[in-house]
């Protein structure tokens, strides 16, 4: 326990606060009525639930009447990675926020940091999507400003007891719904898949699919089963957590009516036992099975199909890629789409509230029929699945008939959504909400660092190894700097001897717990001694490496999506930040058009796309996973986590952009079986490699 720790008071697991989600004014009403103390909702941009309904601008204030009225507490999600576009729309958030009078808003970006101290009437809590899994975590958001964290639902009762410890910061938990396989707040396996982040609240659930295991059907091996503590309130209470949040602001009002009723009766003094059938519907809207979680260091038997059949509470399906939580309103325009079989192509136009969106897809030859979807059915199931909230009204087509490739209605689900999301953006941009001149401040634009001199195309200058790695790779070929991963203090006295006088940095990890404080601090007293630069991945990290004093850079684990954050850390001792690896070309050039702190930009690697606490089986280790969009990724320990990155890495180092300029230029070598071939191999025009989302948009 650290110096920044105490006992808290004791309280009655009735004193503890409910917290619930509304996806729609339907489910706040159903919360409220069950006995919610406080609800979290979000509006339609700028939260981590984009499919959810959500709520307008006029929706809000009405919603924050009704929660003040049942004595309640209304808590606003803005809660991701914000692009340069969105940080005024951000601030306009923050504006209506504390016009209706909200309580409290979640967070993760670090830019909304620099907008704390001008809305002093908002608390602001850390969003589970800022990975807390310990007290060095939590310190960081205390010293940051932040009056409550969400911690990461991977935590035991004794990680949480000891997260709920620090001074002057309230912890909140998961008590109830859904689990991600992946650490809160590092999956970037839907971004890499299509574009779509769950960082910014466009997860498509690619965990919850089936996957093959070196070509052999594995099941669901990374879908998690269902969160359910109701039994363990006493526990939770014990560990010193203020509130109990429960998830599921992709479900109905049925289902969170239920939910928030069983846990009121339950903080009330019902036997828990007595609830257990209760407890069992709630899992069956989802047909996944019911688990405590890591609460008691179970890290195995945590995924898998339950072949449970879905519950009548159910109407839509939470890990859809295109979602509504609730009955569609009149007060929400419909849209409509039309598809004209021509000669050269299939003529497509999507309208949504007076927004017009035409474009022509090619007529692909249908290779597998079975696999084919021809326009009726695909017209049906958009006739019979809400985008956005948002029902077809007209749809219409002149070949009913026509197949279609499964990755040519992808596509057309996805220009759908996004022509919705313009419509939304351009009806509802809040443009009437005006910002004090103290904000507009904060948010005009700075001259970009002189230091940012190198353009992507130029040879890259760093490179990112595993302590292995080090000496064969330093043989061969000398960059200006070694960023290493996974070292410890023993270690890296190696790793300085390899380097001899090239920079070392050495990379804290983006992921640690309670246990691993100790080591990470001796670590840091060697940096210190020996003068190695440190690189910060987690907001505990910048907690301990700042009290050890050491030089620090901002590394992948703590992205840049807008120039705003990188001032932000900056001005928190950070030397160099790092670029958001999902960023696509447009964000790239507009961040480092504005980034007033040298940036590096990572142009080559095998991403980090899933951090899992769960352990796997052990055949699993340094074998390929597949899925059925032939997404490969290899299953690795790494600091004993279980991490999957991709088989084929992404590699920007044959495009040149003169507008994106950087101080560096890393390939990231991690996870590669030969360095030196990925370091020396340079994609063609003939055979172009994957490049993330740098040549297509994120989400």
């Amino acid at each position: 326990m650290t110096d920044e720790t105490t006992d808290r008071p004791p309280t009655s697991v009735a004193g503890l606060e409910l917290l619930a989600p509304a996806g729609d004014a339907e489910s706040l009403r159903a919360a409220l009525e069950a006995g919610a103390d406080s609800v979290y909702f979000g509006l339609t941009v700028l939260n981590a639930r984009r499919r959810a309904h959500n709520f307008t601008e006029d929706e809000l204030n009405q919603a924050v009447q009704d929660v003040h009225a049942q004595n309640a507490r209304a808590y606003l999600t803005l809660n991701i990675d914000l692009t340069e576009r969105d940080l005024e729309l951000a601030a306009r958030v923050l504006e209506l926020a504390r016009r209706a009078e909200v309580d409290a808003v979640l967070v993760r970006d670090p830019a909304l940091l620099a907008l704390r101290p001008e809305y002093t009437e908002l608390e602001f809590h850390f969003s589970t999507q800022t990975c807390m899994t310990n007290s060095a975590d939590v310190s960081a958001a205390a010293k940051l400003g932040a009056t409550r964290v969400v911690l990461a639902r991977e935590l035991t009762l004794a990680e949480i007891q000891a997260a709920s410890a620090v001074r002057g910061v309230q912890t909140e938990v998961f008590a109830q719904g859904a689990l991600c396989f992946c650490i809160s707040g590092r999956c970037l396996m839907s971004s890499w898949v299509g574009g779509r982040s769950g960082n910014r609240g466009a997860c498509t659930s690619p965990c919850r699919v089936p996957w093959a295991i070196e070509g052999e059907p594995a099941g669901t091996p990374l879908s998690m089963h269902d969160l359910a503590t109701v039994d363990r309130l006493e526990e939770l209470r014990q560990a010193g957590v203020t509130a109990l949040k429960i998830e599921g602001r992709m479900k109905n009002a049925t289902w969170v009516r239920e939910a928030v009723d069983i846990y009121r009766r339950a903080m009330s003094g019902e036997d828990a036992t007595a609830l257990h059938d209760q407890i069992e519907r709630l899992g069956d809207y989802t047909g996944r099975k019911l688990t405590s979680g890591y609460l008691d260091g179970q890290r195995e038997n945590l995924t898998g199909e339950s072949g449970r059949r879905r519950g009548p509470a159910e109407t839509t399906d939470e890990d859809s890629e295109v979602r509504s939580s609730a009955k569609d309103r009149t007060d929400r325009s419909a849209y409509s789409f039309e598809m004209t079989v021509e000669p050269r192509g299939i003529r497509c136009r999507c309208e949504c509230d007076g927004l017009v969106d035409e474009w022509t897809i090619p007529k692909t030859v249908v290779r597998r029929r079975h696999k084919a979807v021809s326009i009726e059915a695909f017209i049906a199931w958009l006739s019979k699945q809400p985008v956005l909230g948002r029902s077809a009204e007209e749809i219409s087509t002149n070949d009913p008939e026509f197949l279609l490739v499964p990755r040519a209605v992808n596509g057309l689900v996805d220009r759908i959504t996004k022509t919705i999301r313009r419509s939304q953006k351009k009806r509802g941009q809040l443009s009437n909400i005006g910002l004090p001149e103290s904000v507009q401040e904060i948010l005009e634009n700075r001259p970009p660092c002189p230091s940012n001199r190198m353009c992507l195309g130029d040879p890259p200058d760093r490179v990112r190894l595993e302590p292995e790695m080090v000496e064969s790779f330093l043989s061969s070929v000398r960059p200006d700097g070694v960023i290493v991963e996974g070292l410890t203090a023993e270690i890296l006295k190696q790793v300085r001897s390899h380097c001899g006088r090239t920079p070392l940095i050495a990379a804290l990890p983006p992921v640690f717990f309670e246990d691993d404080i100790p080591g990470l601090r001796e670590l840091l007293r060697v940096c210190k001694r020996a003068d190695v630069t440190v690189e910060v991945n987690s907001w505990g990290g910048w907690h301990l490496a700042r009290r050890a004093n050491v030089r620090m850079e901002s590394g992948p684990g703590l992205p840049v999506l807008n120039s705003l954050a990188s001032r932000v850390l900056a001005k928190r001792g950070v030397r160099t930040v790092t670029l958001s690896v999902e960023a696509d070309r447009r964000q790239l050039q507009r961040m480092a058009a504005n980034c007033p702190v040298p940036c590096s930009l990572v142009v080559f690697g095998r991403p980090p796309l899933m951090t899992t606490r769960v352990e796997l089986p052990e055949d699993y280790l340094r074998k390929t996973l597949t899925d059925r969009r032939d997404t490969r990724v290899t299953a690795r320990r790494e600091q004993g986590l279980w991490v999957l990155r991709p088989v084929d890495p992404f590699d920007l180092r044959a495009d040149r952009n003169d507008r994106l300029r950087v101080s560096h230029l890393v390939v990231d070598l991690v996870g590669s079986d030969d360095p030196v071939r990925d370091w020396q191999h340079r994609p063609s025009a003939r055979k172009p490699a994957f490049q993330f989302n740098y040549d297509r948009s994120l989400y």
